[in-house]
């Protein structure tokens, strides 16, 4: 199993709307996912509810759950946990990427975000794990080029020695409209270009996540019978790099 955390220490982001579409991806590539629900806003989880149909499991936690969580998770044969994190919490984003295999940093290309990304990154750092910046909500280009706005974003975030995924989430009326009805762009309007960026932003997580591709283990147990192991690993400690190379452009729409 493979973990990703989501994270943003300013709230208003789209932490949620990053870690639904990720791993509606995953669960649409064969994946069987769990979304680690941290934040009390609970939007991931009223997500699931709306969906219809399978799809990805969605655990509310707290906490001092979220290790156990993750054991359990790993028992009951799922191969990918996505965390949502809570924002203006030190505490859960630490606990949150000392659990993860892939820390993605959400920030919109703004003043206020840009400013405000300085305190996750001065979280991050110390605890050397692997992350890259994910740029959320930017302007749709025009003439095929990008506004400065986001150039300058995107320059701003490689300056901090860390990895900025190849391709960002634009602002697009399909992630609202999806996102209410339970789906993903890529259900909801699969030729779209929101579609085609989820699925580019997918393949570079997924390559982070498994370099060598992606092998299923055997399956321990059922992933229904998640809830019934969960007493198993109550007790169980915690478990125990910072990725360079930011390449300063986003993919074409």
């Amino acid at each position: 199993m493979r973990t990703i955390a989501v994270i943003a220490q300013k709230g208003g982001t789209g932490k949620t709307t990053i870690s639904c579409n990720i791993a509606a991806s995953a669960h649409n590539a064969g994946l069987r996912v769990m979304i680690a629900d941290m934040d009390p806003q609970g939007s991931a989880t009223d997500w699931a509810r709306s969906r219809q149909g399978d799809g990805p499991s969605v655990l509310p936690l707290k906490l001092g759950s979220l290790f156990p969580a993750q054991y359990t998770a790993e028992n009951a044969g799922v191969d990918l946990m996505i965390i949502d994190t809570r924002a203006s919490s030190p505490a859960d984003t630490v606990a949150a990427a000392k659990a993860a295999d892939l820390c993605l940093i959400v920030v919109r290309p703004t003043v206020i975000d840009l400013r405000a990304i300085a305190s996750t990154v001065d979280v991050l750092r110390p605890l050397q794990r692997p992350a890259a910046f994910v740029v959320n909500q930017a302007p749709c280009q025009r003439l095929s080029k990008d506004p400065v706005m986001v150039l300058e974003a995107i320059e701003l975030l490689a300056g901090y020695g860390m990895a900025v995924a190849p391709v960002g989430i634009r602002s697009r009326l399909v992630y609202q409209t999806a996102f209410t009805r339970g789906l993903s762009p890529i259900e909801a309007e699969p030729d779209s270009l929101a579609a085609a960026e989820l699925g580019r932003l997918w393949t570079y997580a997924s390559s982070r996540l498994w370099p060598a591709g992606f092998r299923r283990a055997p399956r321990k147990t059922l992933l229904a019978d998640y809830q019934a192991h969960a007493a198993m690993a109550a007790q169980m400690p915690p478990s125990g790099a910072w990725m360079t190379g930011a390449q300063p452009t986003m993919a074409a729409e």
